[in-house]
């Protein structure tokens, strides 16, 4: 049991930091489209945000994934998360049934991603202490 309680803190780092990493290809991947989404939201400077994003996003990420500064990572996370959640899920501009979908996807966004990031700041480094 003491391995596995010594092993969470990795295990974490790894899961939320792959979270990070992999959408960062994603965008990289889906470049066009989510250029193309951000000069219809007439975002400024779409090239220069959308790259910022990526890199800081993996960077970011990657130095979660191999423990390099976790916390200082994890806080600098946060608000490149609530940045990018408040461009592509602006729930207040839409109506209906769409108003909902993007409310939902917000709040679950903004609710998971930055407590598993607090998690990581507050998350003890030496589990001996509590054995």
């Amino acid at each position: 049991m003491n391995n596995f309680l010594l092993s969470l803190p990795s295990i974490a780092h790894l899961f939320i930091g792959f979270y990070f990493v992999f959408f960062g290809f994603w965008n990289v991947y889906h470049w066009r489209p989510l250029m193309n989404a951000m000069l219809g939201d007439k975002i400024t400077s779409p090239m220069l945000f959308l790259s910022v994003g990526i890199l800081w996003q993996t960077v970011f990420g990657f130095m979660i994934i191999f423990g390099i500064f976790v916390e200082i990572s994890a806080l600098l996370l946060i608000p490149y998360v609530i940045i990018a959640i408040l461009i592509r899920h602006p729930f207040w501009k839409f109506h209906g049934e769409n108003r909902g979908l993007h409310f939902t996807i917000f709040l679950t966004h903004l609710l998971i991603t930055i407590s598993a990031l607090l998690l990581l700041c507050s998350y003890p480094t030496n589990l001996n202490s509590i054995t």
